[in-house]
């Protein structure tokens, strides 16, 4: 069993970069992973060689309900909230 645990994901559409948050269970330790995420699929081959071993696995066994939005916070897309503001104000 991995001593991490996924809590939530938001995603950076704009940017392609997805915020994994969970616990490092064993030493009761938050964690936060900012991954690359093309078309709504992470890729794990991009800058995680400084991530340990299990995360990475955790991660790997998890990208399915990842890339499905099973962990999402909320979608998170800036130029749409800026848009919004905007017309707010010229309303």
């Amino acid at each position: 069993m991995s001593p991490y645990r996924i809590f939530f994901v938001y995603r950076m559409n704009d940017l392609r970069y997805l915020h994994v948050h969970g616990m490092d269970m064993v030493n009761k330790k938050l964690f936060t992973v900012l991954l690359y995420s093309p078309d709504d699929s992470i890729d794990l081959t991009q800058n995680t060689e400084h991530l340990p071993k299990d995360l990475i696995e955790t991660l790997s066994k998890e990208k399915e309900n990842i890339d499905s939005g099973t962990y999402d916070l909320a979608h998170w897309q800036p130029l749409q909230f800026n848009q919004e503001l905007n017309s707010l104000k010229t309303n």
